[in-house]
């Protein structure tokens, strides 16, 4: 009889498999639709929705990570020229970078599309830092507008170069159209004079699994671009190949110095570009090292 109760039991639960089966067609469909009809603009309040109201990204909640990434602590000790060297850092989210740069001495400047988000910065990053918060988007640059009302709004024109600068985690990967990223590269080799480290949210997988060619149709069908995909943990994503990359890079008037499309938590996928003309200077400065 015990016998016969567990067998039923473990069969019963083994069957509740279908929901997580239905629930992937049903995130697989959403993702298609979402994509198809969305706006960018719906698309952009939705990423400010969903990050600016999750504790993960608030400095100060139990869960905020105030670390660099291993990837990351090795690209500013590398590339990076040493504190107190300036540094531009967009998309900066929660202000994980912002921290842990100005923490390193460094003079910070970063701007963030959440309004609820560039407001917590702004309360609680600690007043002896040397790190100013605006609240601003990638298509907004050079413009950086207020994090607190008692705050003037800004221009990156009115700002000397930056000696380096960080497109905070996987944010680039949230840009929707080609036109976008190469803008936004061309903003920053406008205002950057030094290595521009940028993360991606994963390279592209070329290769289509069997369960997933019915959903490549439609996406053919609807035109959605290559590698965009959308998720209501993450919203909107492109994912880029190595070659797109140096193709906009190159567009953009930067070089890769380096490269590395591993994706795993120690090692996140990551490049650093540069002004082509302080190519060599860059290069030459990681070999002393």
């Amino acid at each position: 009889m015990q016998f016969w109760l567990a067998e039923v039991g473990a069969r019963l639960i083994l069957a509740t498999r279908f929901i997580d089966k239905s629930y992937d067609v049903i995130d697989r469909a959403r993702s298609v639709l979402v994509l198809a009809v969305a706006s960018d603009a719906v698309l952009a309040r939705f990423n400010c929705l969903a990050y600016g109201g999750s504790e993960m990204y608030q400095l100060g909640s139990s869960t905020f990570r105030r670390h660099l990434f291993l990837w990351e602590k090795n690209a500013i000790a590398t590339y990076f020229p040493p504190p107190p060297a300036r540094v531009l850092i967009g998309g900066a989210g929660g202000g994980r970078e912002v921290l842990a740069l100005a923490e390193m001495g460094y003079d910070v400047l970063a701007f963030e599309p959440s309004a609820a988000l560039t407001a917590a910065m702004a309360e609680r990053l600690p007043k002896e830092l040397n790190a100013r918060v605006y609240c601003a988007s990638y298509e907004d640059m050079p413009r950086l507008f207020p994090a607190r009302r008692e705050q003037p709004c800004a221009t990156l024109e009115a700002e000397p170069d930056f000696n380096a600068a960080i497109l905070g985690w996987s944010s680039y990967s949230h840009l929707r159209t080609e036109e976008q990223r190469i803008r936004t590269l061309c903003s920053f080799a406008r205002h950057v004079r030094g290595p521009i480290l940028i993360s991606f949210n994963q390279f592209a997988a070329h290769k289509i699994t069997p369960r997933k060619k019915w959903t490549e149709r439609v996406r053919r069908t609807l035109k959605i671009g290559p590698g965009d995909s959308f998720s209501v943990k993450i919203g909107f994503t492109h994912d880029m190949s190595a070659s797109e990359l140096t193709k906009i890079a190159e567009r953009s008037g930067l070089l890769i110095v380096h490269l590395n499309e591993s994706n795993t938590d120690a090692n996140w996928p990551h490049a650093v570009l540069c002004p082509l003309d302080l190519a060599s200077q860059i290069r030459a400065r990681v070999q002393l090292r």
